[in-house]
């Protein structure tokens, strides 16, 4: 049976462990899906962290997840990447203790070996004044609250709108995480860069490119939103020198 992670909320500050390893082999943003899948099989389906579905009722576990799989994107070259969070740095071993790597992703056997690998801890807390990120192909709407969004007229309206799902989704990361935030607090957009239809699970979804602030010490590389397991709401802090940042 899969192990049980369990959160116990931390006030003020929680030290976040973080696992990331970029594989050395070539991956398409579309691939990751089956990239998720190909390790899932590979450790075994009992470990659910892996794939975040409910073996037993044959849904989903409506957690925030702690396994997450990304494009690591250098200059043309794109790259796996697994991020693993917290109690599942542990979870890890799984996949790295076997001594055969291979997965078959798509329709081709892919030999994986390390490409970058991080091990690190993370303080959460609050700042004491906005820090900016970047977050890239997040998905806040569902068919309700899309209806709600597209009936607003103003910009303004949607902006807020927008900005209260963010908040929404900051507090299940810290919820998922164990983290108490002390404190009330709001993200603000601060630059809307692109809106984009993109096929989610089969269904034209909308997703926004953005960049947002607010006063929480956040990680690189977290998801958020839905997709956030597999490559989708990437955050990033946003450096003053804009041209180091790489796009998930």
């Amino acid at each position: 049976m899969n192990t049980v992670l369990t959160r116990v909320l931390s006030p003020v500050m929680k030290s976040l462990r973080l696992l990331s390893v970029t594989f050395d082999t070539h991956i398409a943003p579309w691939e990751i899906r089956q990239f998720r899948g190909a390790v899932a099989h590979k450790v075994g389906l009992e470990h659910e962290w892996f794939h975040n579905h409910n073996n037993e009722s044959g849904g989903f576990h409506y957690r925030y997840p702690l396994i997450q799989y990304k494009v690591d994107t250098q200059g043309r070259e794109m790259r796996p990447m697994m991020l693993c969070v917290d109690g599942c740095v542990e979870e890890a071993r799984h996949f790295f203790g076997m001594p055969d790597w291979s997965l078959s992703i798509g329709e081709r056997e892919s030999p994986l070996r390390i490409f970058r690998l991080s091990v690190r801890e993370h303080s959460l807390t609050m700042a004491v004044s906005s820090i900016t990120y970047r977050i890239h192909k997040w998905q806040p709407l569902n068919p309700d609250n899309f209806r709600e969004w597209q009936s607003m007229r103003r910009l303004s309206d949607r902006y807020a709108f927008l900005e209260r799902l963010l908040t929404s989704h900051l507090l299940a990361f810290a919820q998922g995480v164990g983290w108490q935030i002390p404190d009330r607090f709001e993200a603000r957009i601060t630059d809307m860069i692109k809106e984009e239809w993109i096929t989610f699970k089969g269904i034209k979804v909308l997703a926004f490119n953005l960049e947002f602030e607010c006063p929480l010490q956040l990680p690189d590389y977290i998801g958020l939103g839905k997709g956030s397991s597999i490559g989708w709401g990437v955050v990033r802090r946003l450096e003053d020198n804009r041209h180091k940042m790489r796009p998930g």
